[in-house]
């Protein structure tokens, strides 16, 4: 039996009454995009993107990449 590969990055987020979830996204881009809109409104934010095992983005990295996300 092989592995496959992961095939979505896993958000990491806590919402806003502070209970933890995750949310799927097919690329980093999307997951980005997704958790920089929420934090705009202020319904969530990230604590970290996973793909698989492997963390992609957590902690001060992961601040700078959502904040560079452009606004719509």
């Amino acid at each position: 039996m092989s592995c496959t590969p992961p095939i979505c990055y896993l958000l990491h987020r806590i919402m806003a009454d502070g209970r933890p979830g995750l949310l799927m996204a097919p690329d980093l881009a999307t997951a980005l995009a997704d958790a920089a809109q929420a934090e705009r409104e202020g319904s969530w934010y990230a604590a970290a993107i996973t793909l698989g095992r492997e963390t992609v983005l957590e902690g001060e990295a992961l601040r700078a990449a959502i904040e560079a996300v452009p606004r719509p």
